[in-house]
Order: structure tokens, then C-alpha cells, then sequence
């Protein structure tokens, strides 16, 4: 355990955690990545104050924007233009990266303002203006019905289950920022009911899919990320919808019945370096069966192939879907990343991850 937070530890530049130090395209940092991490260090007990003091410079650095957005009318045809919104990753000092990219993802800022109250609640220290928390908050609430990239920067043009997930965890973590019974919190607290009764939209026959065109429209498509719907977002606590979204995912996403592929969506799999299993993936299915009560087999899960320090997706061709994608990405990637191939290895998101799931384990 040591050595995997030792080396999450290591990746922060300037406060900001690298998403990897070592792979060139992920050598910055991804604020959803940030949170994440983050979050790990936190609750194995160690100080986070420079990555506080980095995600605090970073609001304040973006509260302008946000500020423009909160009195853009939400018809405006430039609403959803990326660029005036805040970014979904950064240099370690704060510079934005001008590449091709969907940099409109609002799961980052929601796992940031929930870093914030964690760290509030862990070390009774306030480390925002209440103005800027404000917001942030209220971005969060204003945007939430609008499409944006899913937690792999794909699919802008839809609305996801996880995104959803991660916006009532920020903002239920917010509410206790506020005083009791104040008009912020109450707002927040039902706000964030109503956000339950929402992504709950997404279960079909039983099982909660990714995603939607419109907020109030026919869910498709499976995710392994919607597995932190039921753990650290806590939005789901059904266990029969639990229990059969794990079937359906490891029916559709698991090539050897360990391991989880990212999505499956009607007419596209996923192909990044040939559509592999990833770790991270894994991981969450193991904190789902632990919810469960399932403890073998999310010991089995969490110790699947583990190694250190942990890459991105497990290399091995008999998981993948089609060896021309793995050929074609990393031919991209030695262009990319002075001739290594790829994918990224090793991980910081995959490496904090293990450690935040481990933590609450019985493999302590």
C-alpha cells in the first residue's frame, strides 16, 4: 500500500498531479485525475495541502469565466463552446493546453469541489472564498443538463450517468460547506435529491446504463464508470441494481470474466490501443462487490494481474478487441512519446485508485 501512495505522492508538480510523469501525452495534470488522487492521499492519511493550494489557485485563476457563464443566457449559442468554460486539464502552473481535445468536462470541477469539502471536513481548514465556492456551485448546477465529455473525453453530444454521479457527489460534499439550515445548503440537499431521481432515469430493466441525448430521454449503452455511482458517489444503494449492472457489464465488458473494458455503446466499442482491459475498471468492480458483500471475489479483482507501479490498460493481446486499433495507437503513440509505445505506464489515476479501494478493505 505504502509504495503505491509513496509513488502517487511523487507525481505533483507544483501541487498538481501529473495524470503520468514518464508518458509524454498524459504529462499533465487532469483535474478530474487531480481529485481522484487526491481524494486517495487523503483518506490514507496524508497531507494534502499543496494540491489544495494548487486546485484553489486554479478556481480563482478560472472564477471569471465561470462568472460570464452564470450570466450567459443558457440559450446563447455559444454556451457550450469549450473555450469558455473552465478546462478539463492544465500545465502544473496553470497554462492552457490549445490541442484537440473535449475539454468540456464538468465531472472534473465536481470531483474538485467534493476534494474541497473532504479536505474541510478532514482538516477543519477553509480552503476557497466562499465566493468562488459559490460559483462553482452554481456552474454546476446551471450546466447539469447539458452534454459534455464522459470520463474517457468521448461522447460530448450526450448526458452521463457518471458525469451525474459526480456532480451530486461535489455538491452534496459542498452543502456541508454551508451553515446549517442556510438557503445553500437546503437548495443543495434537494437539488442533489432530485439529481438521485434523475440518474436513477438511467436503470433499465435493472441495470444502470451511461447515457443520454436529453435529460429526460432513453438511456443506452454500458460503462464500467457508472460503477462509482453505487461506491464513491453513493447515489445508488439498490443492491439488485448493483448486483445485475455487474452481471450485465461482465456479460458485455469482461473477455476473461476478471477484467472490465471501458464501454459499449450501440455501433462502437471501444479501440484505444485495440479496446483492453484497464485496471482502473477493475478496481471499481471490486469496490462494487465489496458493497455487496461479495469479499472473495472483490479480492480477486483487486488482486488481478497487479503489479507496480500500475499502467493504464493490462497488455495483453487475448483482451483486446481488434489488433489493427492496438497497431494504429501505438504508432500514434511512438510519434507521440519518443518512440514508446504505449499505453500510458505507468498510471497515476490507476496507482491512487487501487490505494483509495485497498484502504477500505480487508486486505489491510
Amino acid at each position: 500500500m505504502k509504495r503505491f501512495i509513496e509513488y502517487v505522492r511523487y507525481q505533483s508538480i507544483n501541487g498538481g498531479i501529473l495524470a503520468s510523469s514518464i508518458y509524454r501525452p498524459y504529462r499533465k495534470v487532469w483535474l478530474r485525475d487531480h481529485a481522484f488522487a487526491s481524494i486517495s492521499l487523503l483518506f490514507n492519511g496524508y497531507d494534502i495541502t499543496p494540491q489544495i493550494k494548487w486546485l484553489s489557485t486554479l478556481f480563482q485563476l478560472e472564477s471569471s469565466k465561470v462568472r460570464i457563464l452564470l450570466e450567459m443566457d443558457k440559450n446563447h449559442p455559444d454556451i457550450l463552446n469549450q473555450n469558455l468554460h473552465p478546462r478539463a486539464r492544465y500545465t502544473p502552473h496553470f497554462q492552457i493546453i490549445n490541442e484537440f481535445w473535449s475539454e468540456r468536462q464538468y465531472d472534473g470541477v465536481a470531483l474538485s469541489l467534493a476534494l474541497i469539502a473532504l479536505y474541510k471536513k478532514y482538516t477543519c481548514k477553509f480552503p476557497v472564498e466562499r465566493k468562488i465556492l459559490d460559483l462553482f456551485v452554481d456552474y454546476l448546477i446551471k450546466f447539469h443538463d447539458t452534454p459534455c465529455a464522459d470520463q474517457w473525453e468521448m461522447h460530448e453530444n450526450f448526458i452521463h450517468a457518471e458525469t451525474l454521479g459526480s456532480i451530486f457527489f461535489g455538491l452534496r460534499n459542498a452543502a456541508e460547506l454551508y451553515p446549517r439550515n442556510s438557503r445553500k445548503r437546503l437548495q443543495l440537499i434537494n437539488f442533489t435529491d432530485y439529481l438521485r431521481t434523475k440518474i436513477h432515469s438511467f436503470v433499465k430493466d435493472g441495470v444502470l446504463l451511461k447515457m443520454k441525448r436529453e435529460l429526460d430521454g432513453e438511456a443506452c449503452g454500458l460503462d464500467s464508470s457508472v460503477l462509482l455511482n453505487f461506491t464513491l458517489f453513493d447515489v445508488i444503494q439498490d443492491r439488485e441494481i448493483i448486483k445485475e449492472t455487474l452481471n450485465k457489464l461482465y456479460e458485455s465488458l469482461s473477455p476473461d470474466g476478471m477484467g472490465l473494458r471501458r464501454f459499449l455503446i450501440p455501433g462502437e466499442k471501444d479501440v484505444y490501443f485495440g479496446g483492453g482491459v484497464w485496471y482502473i475498471t477493475t478496481y471499481w468492480a471490486a469496490e462494487a462487490y465489496f458493497k455487496l458483500n461479495e469479499i472473495e471475489k472483490a479480492k480477486k479483482l483487486l488482486l488481478y494481474r497487479l503489479r507496480f507501479p500500475l499502467p493504464e490498460q493490462i497488455i495483453d493481446d487475448t483482451l483486446i478487441f481488434d489488433l489493427w486499433w492496438k497497431k494504429k495507437w501505438t504508432e500514434i503513440s511512438r510519434k507521440e512519446n519518443n518512440g514508446i509505445p504505449g499505453p500510458a505506464d505507468p498510471l497515476t489515476w490507476s496507482n491512487s485508485e487501487f490505494a483509495r479501494i485497498l484502504n477500505y478493505t480487508v486486505l489491510l
